[in-house]
């Protein structure tokens, strides 16, 4: 037994990120890749200020996500309709 030690978190990260490349939303996602794409579509969906999402291994809260992502996409990768 490890007492006092907080397990190693796993999972994938959302991130949405604004014109200027700045985190604006952040989202911890237990899925697989494919569900955490969809997330991320969702958030292009739902968030005005997102211009481009991002998948990323977890990382802690305090990163900003320097790594290449595992997936991304913006809003031209999305066709119009998805985005009403």
């Amino acid at each position: 037994m490890m007492s006092g030690i907080d397990p190693i978190p796993s999972g994938l990260v959302v991130v949405a990120r604004d014109a200027t490349g700045q985190i604006v939303t952040r989202i911890t996602s237990n899925r697989d890749l494919v569900g955490a794409i969809h997330t991320a579509q969702s958030v292009l969906k739902l968030k005005a200020d997102a211009a481009r999402v991002e998948v990323h291994a977890w990382e802690p809260s305090t990163s900003q996500f320097q790594r290449r992502p595992l997936a991304a996409l913006s809003r031209e990768d999305v066709p119009m309709e998805q985005l009403r």
